[in-house]
């Protein structure tokens, strides 16, 4: 599955190829088990001319103990090839679908913010659920039941070819009515199987979407508006479903009827000429045991050509997802070519100019724009290696994209963004984000302990370093008041702590890093009087150790800073001290409510 083996309108050899290049690592074992089910297969086959060996040796008057008891070590041993080759052939399938997980859950958790805002997260869930699930049944039934089948095909053919050509050419016309009927369905079934797939993607993308803002639906009063949603998006699953199962009914029951009705006419012609002497007894019932095996290749086929055409589907959506860009590959096109197809100069060693490293961060003349939408227009500011910057603005004025940019979600349209000296192109995101922190608004947290949560960066974080970041995020009385201490579950995002602890928490998470940079995002927003005011004490002792970007809408927030950046529709348009914004800055006053 290497970008560029597979596309979905590449030619069906072609898309096949692709589906055996992704199983390839796992050919040994997929060999071993197949050698042993055309082993049974072979068994398979010299069952029924044993069968007629027991038959002719009874007939003949001859001692019938070998022939029977071949044919019996024929039947055990058959159930024990066929025993181990699926065994290790359904272990292989589970391989194949942890590789595939794996592969898909590490590259969706790597892609870039645009590409996951462009995306359903529950569709996601579903390609990394549901689809290799698809993928394994090719390992565990699909090729098998493909390769065993033919085979098991030929050499019934061959024998009955063999034993009375004018018995099988019987057979072979009413199977091959069916077989030719089959094929008429196959090209559809993938079409369906796919849609059926994104059926299940769209339903799955809005449970999540209903239970991630269970509270939101249940304030509102909108659970049945939200049940009738989901009702029509299982309607269309199972509308799909219907019509996908319809295809697969049209042929089965064809070719079990076909190889059912050969057998009856058959019957009924052998029988004729057993009687008139044409034919011996125990070659009819030979030809009538194989006539019925005739019936598992057939299936075996058309089921493995169903589920082949299913894996193609789902292979379909895994190629999409694994084609989306990760940051890792914007991060290696950036470091050979800007957006205009200019090269560029990948800046990793030294600062920028003399005295950079004086500023944690710096924006020069920053554009940025989401899709056709600018919110940057020009944006120029510097924060010193202890400052302490408030940024300040009316909804939409441009302070959550500032953010974005320094965090690395996206990259500017134009412009530099330098962080301690160095610029942003030709580092990679992980390097950049190594030296920076984010305290969100909303402080999410992760389901697991308070202890899981804080070292979530480092896991193996030394006491010393946990306590020490406990202290400065005031979080000492909340462990002391958990019963478990830090090892008590926070529940699902935090919700059994209050939203200020869940602040402090997130907060102690951020220090734990000693980041460069420290950005928070109005963190005084779900805070009391008091716990504010500790944590402007935290904030003034956090600022001794890295420096400080603050959204920041409440006016005790804003004092504390010694630099307010007013930004107001994608402009600075003014900074300085709050006090000196408030003296002679008409629309800042108004915007936080200050009085001169």
């Amino acid at each position: 599955m290497d970008n560029g083996e597979f596309r979905s309108g590449d030619s069906w050899p072609r898309r096949v190829g692709a589906l055996l290049r992704l199983i390839a690592p796992h050919r040994k074992a997929l060999l071993g088990a197949t050698a042993l089910l055309l082993v049974g297969t072979a068994l398979s086959l010299v069952q029924p001319l044993l069968a007629g060996q027991v038959i002719r040796d009874a007939s003949a008057g001859d001692a019938i103990a070998w022939s029977l008891a071949a044919l019996v070590g024929a039947y055990l041993l058959h159930a024990v090839t066929d025993t181990c080759g699926l065994y290790i052939l359904e272990r292989s399938g589970e391989s194949v679908l942890l590789t595939v997980r794996n592969r898909l859950s590490g590259h969706l958790l790597r892609l870039s913010i645009p590409t996951l805002d462009s995306l359903r997260i529950g569709d996601l869930i579903s390609r990394v659920t549901v689809d290799p699930t698809v993928i394994r049944n090719v390992v565990g039934s699909t090729l098998v039941q493909l390769l065993t089948g033919a085979v098991t095909l030929v050499g019934t053919v061959a024998v009955m070819l063999c034993l009375d050509w004018l018995l099988f050419s019987i057979v072979f016309v009413t199977v091959g009515i069916a077989a030719a009927a089959m094929l008429l369905v196959m090209t559809r079934i993938e079409r369906a199987s796919t849609e059926l797939q994104e059926s299940v993607g769209a339903l799955s993308a809005d449970i999540e979407r209903a239970l991630a803002g269970v509270r939101t639906v249940k304030v509102n009063n909108a659970e049945g508006r939200e049940h009738e949603r989901l009702t029509e998006l299982a309607g269309e699953a199972y509308r799909v479903g219907v019509r996908a199962a319809r295809l697969r009914a049209l042929g089965n029951p064809a070719m079990h009827l076909a190889v059912t009705g050969s057998f009856v006419v058959s019957l009924v012609v052998g029988g004729v000429r057993v009687a008139n002497h044409q034919m011996e007894l125990s070659s009819l019932v030979s030809m009538m045991l194989l006539a019925m095996n005739l019936l598992i290749p057939v299936g075996d086929l058309f089921n493995g050509s169903v589920g082949l055409q299913q894996a193609l589907g789902a292979l379909s959506r895994i190629r999409s997802t694994l084609e989306l860009p990760g940051e890792d590959v914007e991060d290696a096109r950036r470091n050979g070519v800007e957006s205009d197809g200019g090269p560029v100069t990948p800046t990793l060693g030294a600062p920028d100019r003399a005295g950079a490293e004086d500023f944690a961060l710096e924006f020069r003349d920053v554009h940025f724009s989401y899709a056709d939408r600018p919110v940057l227009g020009g944006v120029s500011f510097s924060v010193p290696a202890r400052g302490h910057i408030a940024l300040v603005g009316q909804s939409g004025a441009g302070k959550s994209t500032v953010f974005s940019l320094a965090s690395r979600f996206y990259d500017p349209d134009h412009g530099d963004i330098l962080l301690g000296g160095r610029s942003y192109t030709g580092r990679p995101r992980r390097a950049w984000r190594s030296e920076v922190s984010l305290l969100e608004q909303n402080a999410p947290l992760l389901f697991g302990s308070l202890r899981d949560n804080l070292t979530y960066r480092q896991p193996g974080l030394a006491d010393a370093d946990l306590r020490r970041a406990t202290e400065l995020a005031g979080l000492d009385d909340l462990v002391a008041r958990l019963p478990h201490g830090l090892d008590t579950p926070v529940g699902e995002h935090g919700v059994l702590l209050s939203g200020g602890e869940r602040q402090r928490v997130a907060l102690a998470r951020a220090l734990i890093r000693r980041p460069v940079l420290l950005m928070l995002d109005e963190p005084t927003a779900m805070l009391d009087a008091e716990t504010e005011q500790a944590l402007h004490a935290t904030i003034r002792t956090v600022r001794q150790e890295c420096a400080l970007l603050v959204i920041a809408h409440r006016l005790s927030t804003i004092r504390e800073a010694d630099t307010v950046v007013y930004l107001k529709d994608g402009l600075i348009v003014d900074s300085g001290p709050h006090d000196d914004l408030v003296t002679h800055n008409a629309d800042y006053q108004q915007l936080i409510g200050a009085k001169v």
